[in-house]
């Protein structure tokens, strides 16, 4: 999935950019990471094609994946969860073997008599084992990145379906073929665009789909990403970020060097302090003064690197009640000097007092929040980032860049194309990266308006990826206003282009129903590594949207194949009659 935002994913690669303070590991210890492992449950591989497409290269590599046949009767259907952009083996016991909460991928296998299995995408894994088309270095920099695109990726999941040969499932190699069983794709994301897009491009292959999150509507610039976090916000602190952004700008653009570099250096040790008052040794304004503008752009957004995932309530909130209710004790808060007083008002410090002040409230809260002990959303597999990065710079854009014009924005216009562009030159000198990303390559299966039979899109009220999903209300962009609906389509027919089948479900952010976080005393299943595809703050998305999909399905399998299938579906236990 997504890794929070495509600028974080950026700043963290990009020569000469600032990343924000994230925690690999959330504090764990080494013991408790290695208490749930990923490798304790071993990999098969399939040998597929480096190149479909060019019959005269015969060269292949060895795709991971992993199944559970536990819940598997002859003749039952294929449940595929793809684990996207980043090392699938991860995922394998909390998504495959439910260590700490249940799945949607295994219930479903196991409502429904299926197969359950994790694919690797190409290009993703660990360094140095993984699903690699060509080698990788130590740094997890593939040799070349031609091989990875939206087709090539696609193919493979082709390829896999019609080639699957699981270990102990011998004697249903042939049952288990696209041809004789129901192939049903999940995922949330960039797999849930890669669902749809199969649904559309081989429905032979791939019957049904459930689409979590799905961004299918790639776009060069993404400004409305930071839009649908500002909507989520209460309007003070979104009054107030969005007028500290823009004199931020101002400094930025028309200050003197002695304010710019004030601005930088008070921007840079508010968020290297910690709570109540920790003050960081040996800071030099040096450092902060060689920041680019951009990295002073980054900086501004670091209340905003768990949203993803929290939501506003749980990432955000704590940073405006402490800015909010900032007690200027020894800072005057008015224009002309008066007294310091607590402040927390409707329309924010800004309007109420002014920019001073605000910016004052703004630092204290970077430094109060203890960003050490939030769950960590580092890249222990470097590969992810580098081939995530190549997949933007190349055919998906996503630029979360700033706009100037956007009256709530909360972004600095520091965040251009320009420097997104700049950056993807920077990291792929050598490559066939195009002047900007080639969007129509993933645009051609339908972008917002995809509509395929069989499959069901659900999404979160607030996610940032909602912006160019098939239910974005972003109409600034050139959304067309698709609503979700529960009303389940007939088997093999299409729901009303006006619509989506599907479930939206409020207050929620990216990906929060494909699994449920029940054991909450199991420290590693908060890594962002493992908590991807679930929500951290609520199990209802994923009840509510595994019981649309469950009935969805309940709907649609009688009608594979000739409709013999029907017969055994009607012979499950506990379906009703």
């Amino acid at each position: 999935m997504f890794f929070g935002s495509v600028l974080l994913a950026f700043a963290g690669l990009a020569a000469g950019f600032v990343a924000p303070r994230m925690p690999a590991n959330g504090g764990l210890t080494r013991r408790q990471q290695q208490s749930i492992n990923g490798s304790d449950y071993p990999a098969e591989t399939l040998q597929i094609p480096v190149d479909h497409f060019n019959a005269a290269d015969n060269r292949t590599f060895s795709n991971r994946f992993w199944v559970n046949s536990q819940y598997y009767k002859p003749g039952g259907p294929v449940f595929l969860f793809d684990s996207g952009e980043q090392n699938a083996e991860y995922l394998v016991p909390y998504f495959l073997y439910e260590v700490a909460g249940p799945s949607a991928v295994v219930q479903l296998a196991k409502r429904f008599n299926g197969v359950a299995l994790i694919l690797e995408h190409r290009y993703y894994g660990g360094v140095p084992v993984g699903s690699y088309p060509v080698p990788i270095d130590k740094d997890g920099r593939a040799a070349d990145y031609q091989y990875l695109n939206t087709e090539q990726a696609l193919e493979d999941a082709v390829y896999f379906a019609n080639n699957f040969r699981p270990a102990g499932l011998e004697e249903d190699y042939d049952r288990l073929s696209p041809s004789n069983a129901p192939w049903i794709w999940l995922g949330g994301s960039y797999p849930g665009i890669r669902g749809a897009h199969l649904r559309v491009r081989n429905p032979e292959t791939f019957y049904a789909t459930w689409a979590s999150s799905a961004p299918t509507e790639a776009v060069v610039d993404m400004w409305v990403y930071f839009a649908q976090a500002e909507r989520s916000m209460t309007r003070n602190c979104s009054a107030d970020y969005t007028a500290i952004t823009r004199w931020v700008d101002s400094v930025l653009a028309n200050g003197t060097a002695q304010e710019i570099s004030d601005l930088k250096f008070d921007l840079y040790m508010a968020i290297e302090s910690g709570p109540g008052g920790q003050q960081p040794v040996n800071l030099s304004r040096s450092e902060s003064d060689q920041w680019a503008n951009a990295d002073v752009a980054n900086q501004l957004l670091t209340p905003f690197n768990f949203y993803q995932y929290y939501g506003f309530e749980k990432s955000i909130l704590p940073f405006c009640d402490i800015m909010q209710t900032f007690n200027q004790t020894s800072v005057p808060t008015t224009d002309n000097g008066g007294l310091g007083r607590p402040i927390a008002t409707e329309g924010g410090i800004a309007a109420t007092y002014n920019i001073s002040a605000a910016w004052d409230a703004f630092l204290v809260g970077l430094a109060e929040i203890d960003y050490d002990a939030l769950p960590g959303n580092g890249l222990s597999d470097p590969s992810q980032g580098f081939s995530w990065m190549y997949q933007y710079c190349s055919e998906y854009g996503y630029y979360q860049i700033g706009n100037d014009s956007n009256p709530h924005t909360i972004q600095s216009r520091f965040y251009s194309r320009e420097v997104f562009q700049s950056g993807c030159d920077a990291v792929f000198p050598n490559s066939s990266l195009p002047a900007s990303p080639d969007v129509e390559k993933s645009n051609r299966y339908g972008g917002w308006n995809i509509n395929p039979p069989n499959t069901m899109f659900s999404t979160g009220q607030f996610d940032p990826w909602r912006s160019t999903s098939p239910t974005s209300i972003d109409f600034a962009i050139g959304a067309p206003g698709r609503t979700s609906v529960q009303r389940i389509p007939k088997c093999g027919v299409a729901p009303d282009p006006s619509t989506v089948f599907g479930i939206e479900y409020r207050d929620m952010v990216h990906v929060s129903d494909m699994r449920a976080l029940l054991d909450t005393e199991d420290p590693y299943h908060q890594n962002f590594q493992t908590v991807g595809f679930s929500s951290p703050i609520s199990t209802e998305p994923y009840y509510a949207g595994l019981g649309l999909f469950q009935s969805a399905l309940e709907e649609w399998l009688p009608c594979f194949g000739n409709g013999s299938y029907a017969q055994m579906l009607y012979q499950i236990p506990g379906r009703p009659s």
